[in-house]
């Protein structure tokens, strides 16, 4: 089975059948060891036809500790010998090259390390064998675990790859040594690009969408999720693209996978006035979910330092909200997208057609989701919140109706954690705010923030044209809802990334490409007395 690589990876041994004679050193740095991968075992064949020599054996760096900027001599020769390949190498001039070398000979310094890419692979017997990869670099290191051979390999650099069909060799990345996979997944799905993968699935052709491919099958391993012809987005990846990826010293190492789902939200907001407001955003979920909340609660009281008091039980409830896998998807058409170039732009464009479709999708059902059809259910169809009734065919809001909102999720003794705020359309935002006293000056001063920003009694008031303005009652028609109440208790679930599958033929004399994304979520109000609404609003 042939593999796709496009980043370096490491195998680390300790100096034990070195040779230094004059200033040349010679010493193994590989051998055909076993080393475990996120797919199983890997194998590196050593031998003629396995190995391409080239780069060693054209004045290749020896690394410190895979810093490029550290380099600390030179390879002149490398070979093969039984089953190991060897080289043989001179140090430089530098202080720190003297340094090395000076521990080196010393023994101080027992491990080194090469940096090499795959470029195919095949799978024997539950092992995968790399029948053709490339060494780029050897580093001296200073952790070593396996004493197996003459030169060993440090703790094994978990790398997650998965096998595919080719290598783009032209797009190695910088080396760094870490010692969890996911924190090389994370590196890798920093530098995702949709304009390949979409490219890559309308062609067919791989080649130049290596990395997305291996990110991609990762997700879908990780997420449970087998999926024929589409491919998985990792969260982070919808954020804004710079094209800088973040060094270990930067802190690249630090940031776990769970918390870079909180990039796609971030992402998501802007297009979601929900997720605006505060909703919670729960990632990666597998299965149903059952949610617990407190149903009644527990009372607290105060008793006597004399022993002659005692605390009275009183037993708090407990309910479940239930989440269920629902699928949300999205098609957007593109032109030429074949000649597009993977730039920051064209990457960004794209990013927000989808971020734009799905948000608002997701705002839409979390606000007026009706349960049915396949959809989630969202507020206005939550059960236990209050509702305040205008009219028997609707009638305008005042500022009394709106204060009115609040005042109930206070009466359920709902604590603001800083997500209370009011939610409606723009016609009601407009009806509100052109609301006069008797001498026909504004109730509220429409300059006190731009459009869309305002606050009343001291909330935010979000505007959202999701918010609908087409609801009926008795013959009143065209009535729009107002929302008020904790946006934290609103939960949006979601099971897996985003998967994109491209559709080359509906306008193929076109010359354009269908892009659908695909992404399964659920949405519940955790608690419905945290939200009071209108639901009959009179509003031009």
């Amino acid at each position: 089975m042939a593999t796709t690589e496009t980043k370096p990876y490491f195998r680390f041994l300790s100096i034990e059948d070195e040779e230094i004679k004059d200033d040349i050193l010679t010493m193994s740095v590989s051998s055909e060891y076993p080393v475990k991968r996120g797919f199983g075992e890997e194998i590196l064949e050593h031998t003629p036809e396995a190995i391409d020599l080239k780069r060693f054996n054209d004045n290749a760096p020896i690394l410190w500790s895979h810093n490029v900027s550290e380099q600390v001599g030179v390879i002149l020769r490398a070979y093969l010998v039984d089953k190991k390949l060897k080289v043989d190498m001179r140090f430089g001039n530098s202080a720190k090259a003297k340094e090395i070398e000076a521990d080196v000979r010393q023994k101080i310094i027992r491990n080194v390390s090469i940096g090499y890419a795959v470029h195919e692979m095949e799978e024997r017997d539950g092992q995968f064998y790399a029948t053709r990869w490339e060494p780029l670099e050897a580093s001296f290191v200073s952790v070593a675990s396996d004493p197996n051979v003459g030169v060993q390999r440090s703790q094994p650099q978990i790398q997650n790859t998965i096998p595919t069909k080719q290598m783009d060799s032209s797009n190695t990345q910088a080396i760094s040594t870490i010692n969890n996979g996911w924190d090389e997944y994370t590196r890798e799905a920093d530098q995702f690009s949709l304009v390949n993968a979409i490219k890559a699935q309308a062609s067919g052709d791989w080649s130049q969408a290596g990395r997305e491919r291996e990110v991609g099958q990762e997700l879908a391993r990780k997420y449970g999720t087998r999926t024929a012809t589409g491919i998985l987005v990792p969260n982070h990846s919808w954020s804004k693209r710079t094209f800088v990826a973040s060094s270990a010293s930067a802190g690249g190492n630090l940031i776990q996978t769970d918390v870079l789902s909180d990039q796609f939200v971030d992402a998501l907001r802007p297009y979601s006035a929900v997720m605006e407001a505060g909703a919670t955003m729960i990632t990666g979920l597998q299965g149903n979910v059952s949610i617990p909340k407190r149903a009644t609660s527990s009372t607290a009281e105060w008793f006597g330092a004399d022993d002659a008091d005692s605390i009275s039980e009183s037993v708090g409830t407990f309910g479940t909200v239930s989440m269920v896998p629902k699928s949300i998807g999205v098609y957007s058409k593109f032109s030429r997208l074949m000649q597009l170039q993977s730039t920051p732009d064209i990457e960004n464009l794209i990013r927000q057609d989808f971020l734009e479709l799905i948000g608002t999708g997701i705002d839409a059902a979390a606000i007026a989701g009706t349960g049915s059809s396949s959809q989630p259910t969202g507020i206005l169809s939550a059960s236990g919140t209050t509702v305040l009734a205008l009219a028997t065919n609707g009638s305008a809001a005042s500022l009394d109706n709106l204060l009115t909102l609040k005042k109930n999720v206070g009466a359920a003794n709902v604590i603001d954690d800083g997500t209370m705020a009011y939610l409606t359309n723009s016609k009601v935002e407009s009806a509100i705010s052109q609301l006069k006293d008797g001498n026909s000056a504004y109730h509220l001063n429409p300059y006190t923030a731009p459009l869309g920003e305002q606050k009343f009694a001291g909330k935010r008031m979000l505007i959202s044209n999701n918010c609908p303005s087409n609801l009926t009652k008795g013959s009143g028609s065209n009535l729009s809802a107002i929302i008020f109440g904790k946006f934290s208790d609103l939960l949006i679930g979601q099971w897996s990334g985003i998967e994109i599958e491209t559709d080359i033929y509906s306008d193929f004399a076109k010359g354009t490409v269908g892009v659908r994304a695909i992404t399964t979520i659920d949405i519940a109000v955790r608690h419905g007395a945290s939200f009071s609404i209108i639901k009959d609003a009179i509003a031009a």
